[in-house]
């Protein structure tokens, strides 16, 4: 636990070196909020970790409990009774891991590999790919700081109690150090291993309770990737992957170098691109320190018998380094003049690179600083939750946001209100009821009509197809808006054309090779299709590529973004037409209002931008 400790110490002082912002009271809180899931999830993890397993599922075992809850707040069962099914079924999920891996003899990757996919797609089946939200306010008591902090904290308490003073916690680590002794000296080590996995879905139940409190929302496609931060954490904190060696205490210290490394990496301004190649550099080095510990004690150690003034004199000028680099970098960086933040939904698709780079050369134009966010996932509402609270507490001048979920983003928006930031929103609205029933408020919206363009594309591909044909869709993230607005209006306007039916519809995650896969499929099983529409134009071309393959030249393919290489392909000829957005005049207008209300200016509720069919010239 010594070397984790050490790194969180020390990579808190270098932060607060680097930004003043750090230290504040309400950021320390912040951190430790945004810490509290993940170290949860970790918790559990360190457990199944310890005797050699591994544990893929919890992120998938969180939605699906998560949407239990949901779905049972939403019915009017009582809070205690909602939260106990939620818990039963994550528990219950995690003890069909632990049967798969014991009675099933499956190696643990494969049998949570397995789980993973299956809870994720229950999620998804049970909740129709529709997020559930408006819970009352005696469930979202759970989501204030003490609460949050506290269940982590009694789960840490538990846990370490549980691994250093109790039978089974020794006979954990027994198992782990070497399964085959522990069978021969007696112990049930199949229960022992089961035992872990149904912990690590109860931790993973309540992970769902913290989370769909946090957002005041369920939703289906919570804890992406959830796992591998959890794993990442757990293995920072120096237990061994190969079981045996370790400790929850350690996790700890690990999910809060986490959560302060991203903290800082916002408050420091790192693009979002940038945070992933520091974060996995900093695991790896975390990991390769903590392993080679008592090497580098001794190396150092020697050097200090050898030569103690020498190194005296060492560590002096490095520690006097680090403190004038870190005052230069302090003042270089001082804010000066309207700083506005731009709060994307992902950086890793066209549209949002498209945008990013029109708001930064609408900033430069008009001499402001321009910080811009993004989560690594289209759907983390939850990360992009803890990158406008880090924004916050750099008290920029105003936030530009595209919110990844509608409704949840808004206990978000509710704080940089709380702290006098005008809020602007981009291409995809706010839920208004959400937002009055919270009390927020929000300056204007600057986007396009999703449901008006998916009419659009369905207007066009009924002429491209002469009212006659069969079409499949691509849908993109279930249950997110803005692609599925697309979808609703394309439907729509197939109705007022009945020789054109929808014979397919299924998700391709905006994703391009998904888009692919699943656009073989459905032709080999629906021979006589005459168009498809994707419903943003990573998709169509991943179709465009499936119809390639397949020797399919003549289906016409529709897609919507009108992104660079979306127009090519139309230019190309190889796709019939794409639906424009102008994401560039998105990301424009953004700054420029920004800075409007900033100069008192009361903006209309929507300023529309364009949106219209780009065709084959």
């Amino acid at each position: 636990m010594k070397g984790p400790a050490i790194a969180f110490i020390c990579l808190s002082a270098l932060l607060s070196l680097l930004t003043p912002d750090f230290l504040q009271t309400t950021n320390l809180t912040n951190v430790l909020l945004q810490s509290a899931i993940n170290g949860v999830l970790a918790a559990g993890m360190t457990f199944v970790i310890l005797t050699g397993g591994i544990d893929l599922a919890v992120g998938s075992i969180l939605a699906l409990s998560g949407m239990v809850l949901g779905k049972l707040l939403l019915a009017g069962t009582p809070v205690p009774l909602a939260l106990l099914g939620a818990l039963a079924v994550a528990s219950g999920l995690g003890l069909l891991s632990g049967l798969m891996v014991t009675r099933g003899k499956l190696p643990p990757f494969i049998a949570t590999l397995g789980m993973m996919s299956a809870a994720r797609g229950l999620a998804l089946v049970y909740s129709g790919g529709r997020p559930a939200s408006g819970f009352s306010q005696e469930f979202l008591k759970l989501a204030e700081g003490p609460v949050l902090v506290s269940l982590m904290a009694a789960v840490y308490i538990i846990a370490g109690l549980a691994l250093q003073r109790t039978v089974y916690g020794r006979s954990i680590y027994a198992l782990g150090g070497n399964e085959q002794a522990a069978w021969l000296s007696g112990l049930p080590t199949e229960r022992l291993k089961c035992s872990v996995y149904v912990l690590s879905g109860f931790l993973s139940g309540v992970a769902a309770i913290m989370l769909t409190a946090r957002l005041n929302s369920a939703q289906p496609i919570a804890g992406v990737m959830y796992e591998l931060d959890a794993i990442a954490a757990v293995v920072m904190g120096g237990t061994s992957l190969s079981g045996g060696a370790g400790g929850v205490m350690g996790t700890l210290f690990g999910a809060l170098i986490m959560g302060v490394l991203r903290n800082g990496l916002n408050l420091l301004e790192v693009s979002a691109d940038m945070q992933q190649v520091v974060i996995g550099v900093v695991i790896v080095l975390a990991v390769l320190v903590d392993r080679s510990r008592e090497q580098i004690t001794r190396t150092v150690n020697s050097q200090l018998r050898q030569h103690p003034k020498r190194s005296g004199l060492l560590a002096t000028a490095t520690l006097v380094l680090i403190i004038l680099g870190a005052t230069g970098y302090r003042s270089a960086h001082q804010n000066k003049g309207p700083v506005i933040a731009f709060v994307m939904k992902t950086k890793n698709n066209p549209f949002w690179v498209d945008m990013e780079e029109a708001a930064q050369k609408s900033a430069e134009a008009a001499g402001v600083r321009l910080i811009v966010q993004a989560p690594e996932r289209e759907t983390d509402v939850e990360k992009q939750m803890q990158i406008v609270e880090n924004l916050i507490q750099k008290r920029v001048s105003a936030l530009v946001l595209a919110p990844c979920g509608s409704k949840e983003i808004v206990p978000a928006i509710l704080k940089a209100n709380e702290a006098g930031i005008p809020v602007l929103i981009v291409d995809t609205r706010v839920d208004e009821k959400t937002l009055k029933e919270a009390g927020a408020k929000t300056e204007t919206f600057i986007g396009s009509d999703n449901f008006h363009g998916g009419e659009l594309a369905g207007e066009y591909m009924c002429q491209m197809l002469k009212e006659r044909g069969r079409v499949i869709i691509l849908e993109g993230i279930a249950g997110h808006e803005t692609v599925d607005a697309r979808r609703r209006g394309f439907v729509e306007a197939l109705k007022k054309h009945p020789g054109v039916v929808v014979a397919a519809s299924q998700t391709a995650n905006a994703e391009q090779e998904k888009a692919f896969n699943v656009t073989q499929n459905l032709l080999q099983s629906n021979q006589n299709i005459q168009g498809i529409f994707g419903c943003n134009d990573v998709m169509a071309l991943g179709a465009l590529a499936a119809c390639k393959s397949m020797n399919r030249p003549d289906i016409v393919i529709v897609g919507f973004d009108a992104s660079a290489p979306g127009r090519q392909a139309i230019q190309e000829k190889t796709m019939a037409g794409s639906v424009a957005q102008y994401p560039s005049e998105m990301g424009r207008l953004g700054v420029e209002k920004a800075l409007s209300v900033l100069q008192g200016e009361k903006l209309p509720d929507y300023l529309p931008t364009k949106v219209e069919v780009v065709s084959v010239p």
